[in-house]
C-alpha cells in the first residue's frame, strides 16, 4: 500500500487463492486495490505443483513484463526456479527475495539448494535477524557464492487502524485469553494443554482461552476444550480475516512459539493495547524489547505456565509493559521506513530510476494470493 504511489505491483498466487475468508479478503483488497492477479495452482510440489507453478509464473512475467520480481516463502521461490530453467531469459529480470522466517526450506533442504543455486543473484531482505542467519546457512550449502549486496533486515511496517482496547483496562472476573495461529509445532499449540493444567487461577477468577486457526494439533485442542481445567473455558474457531478487530475484547494474548519469521501477531496486539505472553523463540524475541517481562522460554511448557500465572495474578503491571513495548514497535516496526527500504532495493536491483512519477513495476511470488512485481518505467 505504502508503495502505490511509486510501483505499478501484480501478484502471482504461486499456490491459488485459499477459498476460506482469508485468502478471500486478500483476493477482494487486490480487486479494489486494481492490482493484476495471476494464479498458480493448489497441487502440492511433489505431485507437479512445482512445474506447474513455474510454467504459470513464466506465463505471468511475460504478461506483465515486470522490472524487478519480488518472491516471498519457498514454494514460489520453488516456482521461480523452475521458471527459469523452463525459460532461462526470464532469469535476466532482478530478484528480490524476503526471507520470512527462521526455519528455512525444511524438511526439502536439498531441493532449497537448488532453488538457491539458480537465484545466485537476488537482492535478499529478512525480517530478523535470525532470517538472516537462517538465510546465510542455506547460502553456505547450497555454494551458490556471494549475493550482489549484503542481505539486509527490513523490519515489516505494522499499523493498526482498528478501536485499540483501553490501555488501563482491568480485566473482570473471567480473563479473556486470545491465541491465533497454526496448529502446529512452530506455534507450540501442542504445549497448550500442558499450560493451562499447570496454571492456578487467582482466587475468584476463571479464564476464557479462544483459539483461531487451524493445524495437526487440532485434536489436541477440541479434546482439551472438551474436557477444561476447572475454571477454563476453552473454544476452537478456524482462522479469521478480522482478528485485529477483535483484539479489543480480549484482556491477553498468548504465543507459545518455538520459532517465529519475526511475529506481527504480537505487534498488532501491542499496539491496540492487548497485552502479550510470548516466548524468547528465534524471530519472535525481535518483536518485543529485551526487557519486556511477560516472555517464557521456547518449548518449555513449564515456564510458559509460569509466565502466564505471573501475569494472571498481577493485572496492574500490564499497562507499563505495553507502553513500553509500544515505543519499542512504533519506531522499529515503521511502515514508512520499510517502503523506503524496498523501494531502493528495489531500485538497486532493477537499476531503473525515473525520478519522477512511478519507479518501479515489481510482481510479487507468494504462497495462497501472495507473489509480486514491479516496473520502473524508463
Amino acid at each position: 500500500r505504502g508503495l502505490r504511489d511509486r510501483c505499478d505491483f501484480a501478484v502471482f498466487a504461486a499456490n491459488g487463492i485459499d477459498l476460506g475468508p482469508v485468502g478471500q479478503a486478500m483476493r477482494r483488497e487486490l480487486i479494489e486495490s486494481n492490482v493484476p492477479l495471476f494464479v498458480g495452482t493448489n497441487l502440492p510440489i511433489k505431485a507437479g505443483g512445482m512445474l506447474l507453478a513455474g510454467l504459470w509464473a513464466g506465463r505471468a512475467v511475460r504478461s506483465f513484463r515486470p522490472d524487478v520480481i519480488h518472491l516471498h516463502t519457498e514454494i514460489p521461490e520453488s516456482a521461480y526456479a523452475t521458471m527459469v530453467t523452463l525459460d532461462p531469459p526470464l532469469s535476466r529480470i532482478p530478484v528480490v527475495r524476503t526471507i520470512h522466517n527462521v526455519v528455512y526450506w525444511e524438511p526439502w533442504r536439498r531441493l532449497g539448494r537448488w532453488c538457491d543455486r539458480r537465484m545466485s543473484g537476488s537482492y535478499i531482505a529478512c525480517v530478523s535477524h535470525d532470517a538472516v542467519r537462517a538465510f546465510q546457512a542455506l547460502r553456505a550449502e547450497s555454494g551458490a557464492g556471494p549475493t550482489p549486496a549484503p542481505p539486509t533486515v527490513i523490519y515489516n511496517g505494522v499499523t493498526v487502524d482498528e478501536q485499540p482496547r483501553p490501555i488501563d483496562r482491568m480485566p473482570g472476573s473471567c480473563i479473556r485469553i486470545l491465541f491465533a495461529g497454526r496448529f502446529e509445532d512452530q506455534k507450540g499449540t501442542d504445549l497448550l494443554p500442558q499450560i493451562v493444567r499447570a496454571v492456578r487461577l487467582p482466587p475468584g477468577r476463571t479464564c476464557e482461552l479462544i483459539l483461531h486457526g487451524s493445524g495437526a494439533h487440532e485434536p489436541i485442542l477440541r479434546a482439551l476444550a472438551g474436557n477444561p481445567p476447572a475454571g477454563w473455558f476453552i473454544q476452537v474457531h478456524g482462522p479469521v480475516p478480522d482478528l485485529r478487530r477483535r483484539m479489543k475484547d480480549f484482556d491477553l494474548l498468548i504465543m507459545p512459539s518455538r520459532y517465529e519469521g519475526l511475529g506481527l501477531v504480537a505487534i498488532e496486539a501491542i499496539l491496540l493495547n492487548l497485552p502479550v505472553l510470548a516466548t524468547d523463540a528465534p524471530g519472535l524475541r525481535e518483536a518485543l524489547p529485551p526487557s519486556y517481562p511477560w516472555r517464557a522460554r521456547a518449548g518449555d511448557a513449564k515456564d510458559f505456565a509460569r509466565q502466564l500465572q505471573l501475569a494472571l495474578e498481577q493485572p496492574g503491571s500490564w499497562a507499563a509493559a505495553l507502553r513500553q513495548a509500544q515505543d519499542h514497535a512504533r519506531q522499529r516496526f515503521d511502515p514508512s521506513a520499510m517502503c523506503s527500504q524496498y523501494l531502493e532495493l528495489y531500485k538497486k536491483g532493477s537499476g531503473v530510476f525515473s525520478g519522477a512519477g512511478k519507479d518501479s513495476r515489481p510482481l510479487f511470488l507468494r504462497r495462497p494470493c501472495t507473489a509480486r512485481s514491479t516496473r520502473i518505467p524508463m
